[in-house]
């Protein structure tokens, strides 16, 4: 299989969502990206961060202010004497937002860069963490997008302080059958036949994930058959993931809503 992010209905959307926030003046400029596990958030998020040149952390169950802002500081290119960090929150601050709107060396303004926090449930854990970094936002107007599961932004709605800077909410909502066509046309090297597709559709309820272990199960067997293409029937009853039986009778399961 080629391996590239597909521009899917949701990834369009998320650029359009960081260009609107880099180029729209006169609102706020933070956003938040929700989403099911499996519906791609952290594959956009990737590609969007190479393209806008973003500020790019990974939060996580220990996180606080002291290793939110060291971990933008090492984004932003800080190297302490040994590797150390700073150890002053309030210098890590100064840092932060000096970096975000000029140059180190020339300190020539720059244009905004986007800060992207993926994995910002966790900051929600600890409300001083969203203070910080909504102080960091109004001291640089760099568009700030948070990226969470589907409850984060509910979370966010309850903390009016942050929730009224919110200018963008994007719901990653899966593959529509249309977007799963696309994903085995650019993706597969061989054909994956209309019903076969539906199927894998069907089968995944949008989960991009699932869908790209299914697609490569179909395209390993068919280049061991030598074949170019594949069938539904062809495939017959064969497992497209482990956990298929299980997974595929789950009602409860997340998927897009309304999307075939």
């Amino acid at each position: 299989m080629r391996h590239h992010t597909v521009k899917t209905k949701d990834v369009r959307k998320f650029d359009q969502a960081n260009d609107d926030l880099l180029n729209t003046e006169g609102i706020e400029r933070m956003g938040i990206l929700c989403g099911h596990p499996g519906t791609g958030k952290t594959t956009a998020l990737m590609l969007m961060a190479n393209k806008y040149d973003a500020v790019f952390v990974r939060a996580s169950a220990c996180s606080t202010i002291t290793t939110i802002l060291g971990d933008l500081c090492e984004s932003l290119g800080y190297v302490g004497k040994n590797g150390r960090r700073m150890q002053r929150r309030d210098d890590m601050y100064r840092y932060i937002c000096q970096h975000l709107v000029e140059d180190a060396e020339t300190g020539r303004a720059l244009a905004p860069r986007p800060i992207f926090i993926d994995e910002a449930d966790y900051c929600l854990r600890h409300l001083d963490v969203l203070d910080i970094l909504r102080d960091i936002y109004d001291s640089t107007s760099c568009p700030t997008i948070l990226i969470g599961m589907e409850n984060i932004a509910r979370t966010i709605q309850e903390n009016g302080r942050f929730a009224r800077r919110i200018s963008q909410w994007i719901e990653f909502e899966g593959l529509d059958l249309e977007d799963t066509t696309l994903v085995a046309q650019e993706l597969c090297e061989i054909e994956v036949m209309p019903d076969l597709i539906e199927y894998i559709h069907a089968e995944t309820v949008g989960n991009i994930g699932r869908t790209k272990i299914g697609l490569d199960k179909v395209e390993r067997w068919a280049r061991a058959n030598r074949k170019d293409s594949v069938s539904l029937a062809e495939w017959g009853e064969r497992p497209l993931y482990y956990d298929q039986s299980l997974f595929g009778k789950d009602s409860k399961r997340p998927g897009p809503k309304g999307r075939r």
